[in-house]
């Protein structure tokens, strides 16, 4: 565990001197592009893990002594691939008691626009308060262990393909660095991806995904239906691993009529967010690790006396 914080810590601060120039056009390619839109809302009263905390948004539970969504601010802000934050929360005077230089305390500027009915409605709401500024990454407010490094590497990388591209993490990556979590994988021929909850809408293409999603929310309580918008035929193969992850998403990019694809990503906890009180006990942990991690590895910097 250790290890790998300090790979991410590296990672996020030192240069990469295999193949430095390509990296370097590759980050300048997409700096400072991305309007980021930070999921923050709540779709119940009792979330379980605002609970624990007599709250009622997961957003705003101190983890490590700071909220969750402060967390992923401070990471979006810190990228170089950021320029402007949207916070899609239910109520903003709230958000700035708890996080009081959320608006201010930062170089790029950050907003707080209220939720919409549904996270599809918030999403089109968000880009529409953005004015357009493309291209546009969407996060969740409770991925508390995302980083600078993760944030990069993905925009990156979404940059090189279509209108629209997941982030995912393979198991193997997941089993390598923390073989207790528990996660929700997809099935493919080659590999098994977990959900990272990060979305890039590079282009206006992107926008039939929303209509898409729109229909989705609103048969979310008639599985039939799901089968029916995805195609029975695509949803059978992708349970029978008949796909590989480049297939899938071919046949996804044809129901959508978007060009989508998957962005996998080599860091593990990525793919950790807070949905359940062990998550949040999980995630703790391994943000104390990586301060320590970081403790270490200043300590060693200190001169020799």
């Amino acid at each position: 565990m250790k290890e790998m914080a300090m790979y991410e810590f590296e990672a996020a601060h030192q240069p990469n001197h295999s193949n430095t120039l390509n990296r370097l056009s590759e980050m300048s390619a997409v700096e400072r592009q991305f309007t980021a839109v930070v999921l923050a809302g709540t779709r119940s009263n009792t979330d379980p893990v605002a609970s624990i905390f007599g709250g009622q948004y997961k957003a705003l539970v101190p983890i490590c002594g700071k909220p969750m969504v402060e967390r992923v601010v401070d990471s979006l802000v810190r990228s170089r691939s950021v320029k402007r934050v949207v916070i899609v929360f239910d109520d903003a005077a709230q958000l700035e008691e708890c996080c009081p230089d959320i608006r201010a305390g930062y170089d790029v500027p950050v907003e707080v626009i209220p939720c919409r009915d549904t996270i599809c409605c918030s999403v089109g709401s968000a880009l529409e308060s953005a004015g357009g500024e493309w291209p546009f990454l969407v996060t969740t407010a409770d991925h508390a262990l995302l980083t600078s490094a993760m944030v990069d590497r993905f925009c990156t990388e979404a940059m090189e393909g279509g209108a629209l591209s997941v982030g995912f993490v393979e198991k193997k990556h997941l089993d390598a660095e923390h073989p207790g979590s528990k996660r929700t994988y997809l099935p493919f021929r080659e590999t098994q991806l977990s959900g990272a909850n990060l979305f890039a809408f590079t282009n206006s293409g992107a926008l039939p995904v929303l209509d898409f999603w729109r229909q989705i929310e609103m048969k979310r309580k008639k599985p039939w239906q799901l089968f029916k918008a995805f195609g029975y035929r695509n949803l059978l193969g992708l349970l029978f691993k008949r796909y590989t992850v480049d297939e899938a998403f071919g046949r996804a990019s044809a129901v959508l009529g978007v060009e989508a694809r998957a962005v996998r990503l080599p860091f593990a906890e990525a793919a950790i967010d807070v949905d359940t009180p062990k998550d949040y006990h999980q995630v703790t942990q391994i943000l104390k690790d990586r301060m320590d991690a970081l403790g270490t590895f200043e300590t060693q910097l200190q001169p020799v006396s």
